[in-house]
């Protein structure tokens, strides 16, 4: 298990999605309040508190160690472990790992720990059907909403390769394509929407990572639908985008559901998940 220690004196917050938006992605400022200004608040001077605690920190390296792999589907997780090699007490730990279990990133069995969850057919089905919904409404508002500013991010990001040349460039390509919707949601400026992008993106993120593993040809399929859609967006042309955006999203799921069937090993699944077509209701929300 490869955690590093927790290190107070480190950014707080700075996880891997957050570092490609901090440090490679010049992002305008999300605000989803567009019309009201707090400026006039009798505390305005009061001092912004970091409320982050260490069951953050603890649950932001934990998730990243499921997303990329360093932890894997059915890999058992103790609380003594964990606490020895971070360095903090159990209870961040618990914390912690309550929260991933709520996210279903972790499978919490009473009296037996928690278990790094196992990606299984149902799985990708149930996070891209839900997906398509959302982004369909999030290319809606951004067309309505979007800036120079967030036109010029997307333009960015969708035009860029993996920073440097590592070995984990699997990853690196997956984070960018993180990045580029996520500029989608910033850019429709609805909190609740964004939100609920939030939860689904470590998810996501985990899938594409499995994926580009698990096939080489992931370097070709990055990039070019995304420079036309933040053209048609930039355009204006909401009938146009809805359709690139399902047919993109269609795209991405197939190639998932074929790197899972077709792996000779895939990641354990459970009991009565495992599917070979999406839904019906799922492929009328992928097509559509």
């Amino acid at each position: 298990m490869r955690l590093a220690a927790y290190d107070p004196s480190a950014p707080a917050g700075r996880t891997c999605l957050q570092r490609a938006f901090i440090d490679h992605v010049s992002l305008p400022a999300y605000n989803a309040q567009t019309v009201m200004d707090p400026t006039d608040s009798d505390l305005a001077a009061v001092a912004a508190i970091d409320s982050r605690s260490l069951g953050d920190e603890v649950a932001d390296r934990l998730r990243e160690a499921i997303v990329t792999g360093a932890l894997s589907p059915g890999q058992r997780l103790r609380e003594a472990e964990l606490s020895a090699t971070m360095k903090v007490s159990r209870s961040p730990i618990r914390d912690a790992l309550s929260r991933l279990g709520s996210e279903r990133l972790l499978t919490l069995r009473p009296r037996h720990g928690a278990v790094v969850a196992s990606i299984a057919l149902r799985d990708i089905e149930e996070v891209y059907s839900l997906r398509v919904t959302l982004e369909g409404l999030a290319v809606r508002l951004a067309i309505e909403r979007a800036t120079a500013g967030d036109l010029a991010a997307m333009r960015e990001v969708a035009a860029r390769g993996p920073v440097g040349s590592t070995v984990h460039s699997e990853y690196q390509y997956a984070e960018l394509d993180i990045t580029f919707h996520d500029l989608i949601y910033r850019a429709a400026r609805h909190e609740r929407l964004y939100d609920s992008w939030v939860l689904l993106r470590p998810h996501i993120l985990r899938f594409l990572v499995w994926r580009n593993m698990a096939n080489p040809d992931f370097q070709y399929i990055y990039g070019s639908e995304h420079e036309q859609l933040v053209e048609t967006l930039a355009e204006g042309d909401l009938d146009r985008a809805q359709e690139m955006i399902a047919h993109h999203l269609e795209g991405a799921y197939q190639r998932l559901a074929d790197a899972y069937r077709h792996q000779e090993n895939p990641a354990p699944a459970h009991r009565g998940t495992e599917r070979v077509a999406p839904s019906s209701t799922a492929r009328a929300g992928l097509s559509s």
